[in-house]
C-alpha cells in the first residue's frame, strides 16, 4: 500500500509545479539563508573526484584519517559531509576549524548541529544552565557558530543526479517542501490515513513503519546519514552512511565521481567516545 501512494505521489509531483513554503523551527534557531544548495556543473569540474562522508560526530582524528587514506585532504577532491559534524565526539571545536576553513569540504545541517545552536543560542540567557557535557559549546567561536548556522538541509548536484542531505527524502514530495525537522530527523515512513504528503508519514522510531530508503525510487540517488543502528545501506537510489564512529565503529565515505566511483572508504573509530542511549538518537 505504502509503495502504491508513494507511485501516485511521484505521478502528481511530476505534473504540477514546485510549491514554496513559510516554516517556523520548532527549536527557535535560524534557518540558514540557503535552505537547499545547489552545485552547478562550473563549480564541480574544479574537482578530480568527489568524496561524500558519513556522520563525523566531532571525531576529528577519524575524519583526518579517512582523508588521508583516501588521499583526499587536498582540493582536488570535493569532500561532502552528511551532517552531524559536532556532538557526542570529543573533538567537536577542531572539526568546525576544519571543515570551514576548507575550500573543498562542504556539509548540510544535521540534527545534532541543530542541538548544539539550540544550546549555544539557549546559554546566551543568563537563566539557562548547559550540562556539563555541553560546556564546551559556550566557547564555540562566532566564526563555527555562523558557520553551523548557515549549514543548508540538502545539497544537490543535478549533473550527478543525485543528493545529500542527513537523515532523509518524503518519496513523492518536492525536496523545497520537505519539513526541515524531517530532512534532519527522519528514518523510517507509516502510512496515515491523508493523502497527500502527510499521507507518508516520516518518523524517527525505526521499530514502525518502512525506511524511506527502501520506498525511494529516485530518480537522483540520494547519499545520508542520521541511521547508525543499520549501520552501511546500500540502496538501489540511496546510500546510507552513518556507520557509527563515534560509538566506537568507524566512519565511512564513498566515492560518488572520477576514477574511484563507487569506492567505498573506511577508518575505525580510535575508541568509543559516546554510548548509544536511545532509538531516537
Amino acid at each position: 500500500m505504502v509503495s502504491l501512494v508513494v507511485c501516485v505521489l511521484n505521478a502528481i509531483n511530476r505534473l504540477i509545479p514546485k510549491p514554496t513554503r513559510r516554516y517556523f523551527h520548532n527549536y527557535n534557531i535560524p534557518f540558514p539563508q540557503v535552505m537547499h544548495k545547489h552545485l552547478d556543473s562550473s563549480f564541480i569540474e574544479q574537482f578530480e573526484e568527489i568524496l561524500v562522508i558519513g556522520d563525523v560526530h566531532g571525531c576529528c582524528d577519524e575524519l583526518e584519517a579517512l582523508l588521508e587514506k583516501a588521499n583526499a585532504a587536498g582540493d582536488n577532491v570535493l569532500k561532502l559531509l552528511v551532517g552531524d559534524l559536532v556532538n557526542k565526539g570529543p573533538k567537536n571545536s577542531e572539526v568546525l576549524n576544519l571543515v570551514r576553513q576548507s575550500k573543498s569540504i562542504l556539509s548540510v545541517r544535521g540534527n545534532h548541529d541543530e542541538v548544539v545552536l539550540k544550546e549555544y543560542f539557549d546559554s546566551k540567557n543568563s537563566d539557562y544552565r548547559l550540562k556539563e557535557k555541553n560546556l564546551w559549546i559556550k566557547d564555540l567561536s562566532n566564526e563555527n557558530i555562523n558557520y553551523l548556522t548557515e549549514l543548508p538541509y540538502t545539497i544537490s548536484l543535478p549533473t550527478l543526479n543525485c543528493i545529500i542531505v542527513h537523515a532523509g527524502l518524503v518519496p513523492g514530495v518536492p525536496v523545497e517542501i520537505n519539513e526541515p525537522m524531517h530532512l534532519v530527523r527522519m528514518r523510517n515512513i507509516i502510512m496515515t490515513d491523508y493523502f497527500w504528503e502527510e499521507g507518508l508519514l516520516p518518523i524517527e522510531d525505526t521499530n514502525k513503519g518502512e525506511p524511506w530508503s527502501e520506498l525511494w525510487g529516485g530518480p537522483q540517488h540520494v547519499y545520508f546519514g542520521h541511521d547508525a543502528r543499520r549501520m552501511l545501506q546500500k540502496r538501489r537510489f540511496a546510500t546510507g552512511l552513518d556507520t557509527g564512529c563515534v560509538y566506537g565503529n568507524s566512519l565511512t565515505g564513498v566515492f560518488i565521481s572520477g576514477c574511484r566511483k563507487g569506492e567505498f572508504i573506511q577508518v575505525k573509530a580510535k575508541e568509543a567516545y559516546s554510548k548509544k542511549k536511545s532509538k531516537k538518537d
